[in-house]
């Protein structure tokens, strides 16, 4: 469409890019849209922000017509922060989270989620790898993907120390390289904290993990404190280190 704006004909675009002659004329015309599946974003602080989350308790979900990007969390600051990044990565309206409360046993809290088909397929196509250059491309971008990740999956006790699970070890290691590489942060592990195969219990009915659990811990007063103030959580019991609501 850019090459069209610029002039070209249907002949020359087809020739370049590979596109059928007869699919460019109905873009062209108008008669339909060229697929928003297509999606390459720019690196931002809201995308940035966004990774972190979908790395932790984001979650993405098809039905249907419908590509859904999710957020359930009991916190609504944290709701309303990823609306607000979302909303403005996407270029929409911002969405005001919706309270789902339990179900089915469960506390969903808070729950937000846009639908885009140009996201979910982007996103889907990523790994951790292709991901780094929207993560690294700034200080900035660094310090809004370890926000995105803390709120999602962080926890900080009484600001003596910041832990941080997942099961995925390697997330885990980059991220302890983004601490020290970028805010000279010093974090230890990440060493096992729950074996696969152990028992769990969640609102009152037992489960048998399947994969092993990860923690990676700040405990240096210094550093902890160096994370309150350079990245920080959005969620305000977090970032001053009290007890988590609904928990």
């Amino acid at each position: 469409m850019d090459m069209f704006n610029k002039g070209f004909g249907i002949t020359t675009v087809s020739r370049e890019l590979d596109i059928p002659k007869s699919t460019l004329y109905y873009w062209r015309c108008g008669i339909y849209r060229p697929p928003s599946a297509r999606w390459y974003p720019e690196p931002s602080n809201e995308l940035a922000y966004v990774i972190g989350v979908m790395l932790g308790d984001g979650s993405l979900k098809r039905h249907s017509r419908d590509y859904d990007i999710k957020l359930n969390t009991i916190d609504i600051e944290f709701a309303e922060t990823f609306s607000n990044m979302l909303a403005k990565l996407l270029n929409r309206k911002v969405l005001r989270p919706k309270y789902i409360g339990r179900k089915r046993g469960r506390n969903y809290g808070w729950e937000i989620a846009y639908s885009s088909k140009a996201f979910y397929t982007w996103f889907k196509r990523q790994s951790l790898e292709t991901l780094k250059k929207y993560i690294e491309y700034d200080k900035d971008t660094v310090k809004y993907f370890l926000r995105g990740l803390y709120d999602s999956e962080g926890s900080n006790y009484k600001c003596r120390r910041i832990s941080l699970c997942n099961s995925d070890l390697d997330l885990l290691q980059y991220t302890q390289y983004l601490l020290k590489r970028y805010f000279g942060i010093r974090a230890i592990g990440p060493y096992i904290q729950k074996r696969a195969g152990s028992i769990m219990i969640r609102n009152g009915r037992r489960y048998r993990r399947k994969v092993d659990v990860y923690i990676l811990e700040i405990c240096r007063k210094r550093d902890v404190q160096a994370f309150l103030i350079k990245i920080g959580f959005s969620i305000r019991e977090k970032q001053l280190g009290l007890p988590r609501r609904g928990k």
